[in-house]
Parts: C-alpha cells; sequence; structure tokens
C-alpha cells in the first residue's frame, strides 16, 4: 500500500523547496533566491509515514510557460491527501493570496496553513492577517531555522488518511539516471514509461532543473510479471554554464549519478553523437556506473528518413558505428526507442535488468588466474625495449565497478594497445558489456624473488 501524499502548494520564492528538504531531511530540491526555479514534482518520504511532494510555484505576472507549471500544480490539487498552503509571513498578504484562499477552500482535502519565514518578534507582526483569512489550522514557521517543524509534522499526521494492512513491497529490480544533451527527449521518455505526465516536458532546453527521482512498476507482456524500477530524471548536461541555476542543477545531476548502479544515455538521432556525448559516457565510465545508451525519437527520425528516400537499416548500421567509435563502452547495448509512440520501452527495461545482473558478475580467483594465463600465451604482448610484460596472479575485489586487483612484473612494459585487449577481452570472455572495470594494478618489488623477465 502506497503512503499517503501530501504537497506543498504557494508562490514562488515563499520557501516551498526549503521546507521540503527541511521535513524529508535531504538536499533534494534546488534551494535559490530566483523565482521559478522548482518546475516538476520533487517527492520525497517522510519518517515512512507519507509521501511529500514539492510544486512548482504560483508566478505572477503569468507568461505561457508559468501557465503550464501551474495547470500541472492545481491538477496534482485534486489527487493528494493532504495540502500545506505556503506563504511568506515577511510580505503579508497579496490580492493573489486571497484569490488563491478561495479557490483552495472549494477542494475537499484537509488543508493546512503554514506561515514561513517567521524567524523572530517582528515577523509575527504580519500574522494576524493570516489569521483573518479565517483557516482553522494555521502555524508559523521557519524552514530555514527550523522553528515548529515538528508542530506541523504533528498536524500533518492527525489529518492523513487511516491505512490498512501494508502490502508486501515489491523489491527494486534497478535504479537508473536518464541523462544526456538538453531536448533529448528525457523527460518524454521518463513520462512514457511512467505512462503518467510526471515530469514537465517542454521545448525550452533546459525545463528540467531537479533531478527528480520517479519510483514506478512495469508488467512484462511475455511474463506477465510486475517489477519495480526507480528511474532519475537529470537535468539537461550542457558544455559549460555561467548560470547559476544551471549549475546547482548540474551538481544535482551529477550526484543523482553517485547513487544509482547505472546511466541510461540519451542520444539525438538526427544530431548523432556529439563530443558532448562523449564526455558523458566518459564521465560515466570515471563514475563505475554501468551504461545503456539510447537512441530516442526513432519514429520522428524514421519519418524523415522515408521522405528523404534514405534506407532505414543502412542509416542506423552507420549510426551505430558512429556511437561506437564515440562509446568508450564498445559493447554496451544500444536500444532505440520512442517515447511518443512507446516502441522499444519494454525492450530498454529488459536490457536494463540484464544490465543490472552483469554488473554483479563474480569471478572465481581460479577461473579468473586460467584466463590471464591462456590470454597471455595466446597473445603475448609486443616486448619493451626488449623487456616483456607479465601478470603474476589477479583477484576481483568487488561489483559495481568490477574492480581487479592485478599483480604484475613492471606497468611500463604494458603497451597501451594491449591494456585495451586485455579488458575487451574480459567484457567479451565473462560478458560484462556496458559494466566499467577498475584495474588496480600491483607492481612485484625486486626482491619479491620473482624475475621481470
Amino acid at each position: 500500500m502506497s503512503l499517503p501524499s501530501v504537497l506543498l502548494f504557494g508562490q514562488t520564492n515563499v520557501g516551498k523547496s526549503t521546507l521540503f528538504n527541511r521535513l524529508t531531511r535531504t538536499k533534494n530540491a534546488v534551494v535559490y533566491n530566483q523565482p521559478g526555479i522548482t518546475r516538476d514534482f520533487i517527492s520525497g518520504d517522510v519518517d515512512q509515514t507519507f509521501r511529500l511532494m514539492d510544486s512548482g510555484g504560483l508566478f505572477s505576472p503569468k507568461d505561457d510557460f508559468s501557465k503550464l507549471v501551474e495547470n500541472r500544480v492545481w491538477k496534482a490539487l485534486k489527487q493528494v491527501d493532504v495540502i500545506i498552503w505556503v506563504l511568506d509571513g515577511r510580505q503579508g498578504l497579496s490580492p493573489m493570496d486571497r484569490e488563491v484562499s478561495q479557490s483552495l477552500r472549494k477542494l475537499p482535502q484537509p488543508k493546512i496553513l503554514a506561515i514561513n519565514k517567521i524567524d523572530n518578534n517582528v515577523d509575527e507582526t504580519h500574522l494576524s492577517e493570516f489569521y483573518r483569512l479565517g483557516w482553522n489550522v494555521l502555524i508559523p514557521i521557519s524552514a530555514e531555522h527550523n522553528l515548529n517543524i515538528d508542530l506541523l509534522k504533528e498536524a500533518i499526521r492527525q489529518f492523513l488518511p487511516k491505512q490498512g494492512q501494508p502490502e508486501e513491497p515489491i523489491p527494486v529490480t534497478a535504479q537508473f539516471a536518464l541523462v544526456g544533451r538538453p531536448n533529448v527527449g528525457k523527460s518524454s521518455l521518463t513520462n512514457a514509461l511512467l505512462k503518467e505526465e510526471r515530469v514537465l516536458v517542454s521545448d525550452v532546453a533546459g525545463t528540467t532543473r531537479d533531478a527528480v527521482e520517479c519510483p514506478f512498476t512495469w508488467t512484462f507482456k511475455k511474463t506477465q510479471t510486475t517489477e519495480r524500477f526507480i528511474l532519475v530524471d537529470t537535468a539537461g548536461i550542457r558544455k559549460k554554464t555561467t548560470d547559476a541555476v544551471e549549475f546547482y542543477s548540474s551538481v544535482r545531476t551529477n550526484a543523482a549519478l553517485a547513487k544509482v548502479d547505472m546511466a541510461v544515455i540519451l542520444l539525438d538521432i538526427l544530431a548523432g553523437p556529439t563530443t558532448l556525448d562523449k564526455a558523458l559516457i566518459q564521465e560515466v565510465q570515471n563514475l563505475g556506473k554501468g551504461c545503456i545508451l539510447v537512441v530516442n525519437k526513432w519514429d520522428i527520425a524514421r519519418e524523415k528518413l522515408a521522405e528523404e528516400g534514405q534506407n532505414i537499416a543502412k542509416f542506423q548500421e552507420k549510426f551505430l558505428e558512429e556511437v561506437q567509435r564515440a562509446c568508450h563502452f564498445s559493447d554496451a547495448s544500444i536500444t532505440f526507442v520512442s517515447a511518443k509512440t512507446g516502441e522499444g520501452l519494454e525492450s530498454l527495461l529488459y536490457q536494463i535488468k540484464a544490465l543490472q545482473r552483469r554488473l554483479q558478475t563474480k569471478i572465481t580467483t581460479g577461473i579468473l588466474n586460467r584466463f590471464f594465463q591462456t590470454i597471455q600465451l595466446k597473445s603475448p604482448p609486443a616486448s619493451c625495449n626488449g623487456k616483456h610484460f607479465k601478470i603474476y596472479y589477479a583477484v576481483q575485489k568487488g561489483t559495481r565497478p568490477f574492480t581487479l586487483k592485478v599483480f604484475c612484473n613492471r606497468l611500463a612494459w604494458i603497451p597501451q594497445n594491449y591494456k585495451r585487449f586485455l579488458e575487451n577481452s574480459l567484457r567479451k570472455s565473462f560478458d560484462l558489456a556496458g559494466c566499467p572495470i577498475v584495474w588496480d594494478w600491483i607492481e612485484k618489488p625486486k626482491d619479491s624473488g620473482v624475475s621481470n623477465e
């Protein structure tokens, strides 16, 4: 049984994101002194009692983009169990607040009025006008200084619907982050997998600013089994940015990557793999995360290719070659999908499941050393000034990432192409496609009694 839902609601810059971070004891919501930072619904559990959602703020004056955010907020208000209307206690009431108060009264859910930024006696002078709104539950708080936060949580608990016997939770099959350049379709793919308008989709680059964690379940057609996944939709990665909000968004993206086991990297089929895509793939490898490549908007590309009279199969083959040349994970699986039509989504989830299994691969020490002995006999490395590189012994240290400790004579004697040959052979022999491999090379000292020749 899912937890009751509670929504933070209010104008921009009233401190909803600060309050969200305070209640959830996280830093998941971007906090910055600029209106309109939060656009998507950020959610998190509070004391395993309720699911809290931070919503985009109401704007005034309105533009087309802010109206899109507001429409989603008002729709969400009708679906949650408890509403927390957050107001700025230092600013006092505005005409817009009075209009919002009348609209909220029409909703049947329990509502709490949280007057934020009440840090001292001076700030309390504005409270009387808030009381005149006639709300039954009004709590002055300071999200920044943790004032009356426990009182607010207790009030929320009083309004939560009674829960029946909790169901046994479905274990998480895999947790993955969607990453890529702006406007490659990450949010569209998120909504397609969740089968709901969970995150905001717009043609405006940089629409997503937070790393939005989205649990979802999927029932596979072939097996009719239902499995649970956690998807993290991230902000688009740019080459460089001087914008503070985009900088903090990129920090959130990196933090999200640090928490998951794998990254699903979205590529634009019309633009092809770019220098930025290659850098992003390299960064995923450096972080020790599994990698899956996804080509989105395949339906659009196929229509365009048909109109131009191009051979679709040859174009796809050429694109795959370009990706593999740019990608360090030359064997990472590549899936063509359409978030719009749903094509390829189930195939993508199968690829994610398979990569999750590969990331947990364990190889016994005996098998691993027989592999290295055989590979050195069949394909020995070229000599370096008459000296020959040799691996004496290897052992697996860990998984996620796959980590090896390898004892050798002299690391300076190994040609770079032989390093790549060893890694590619290891991937192929033990089915480590898309898995990062970390090599911990240990040179034997001269007085070890082992010959260096």
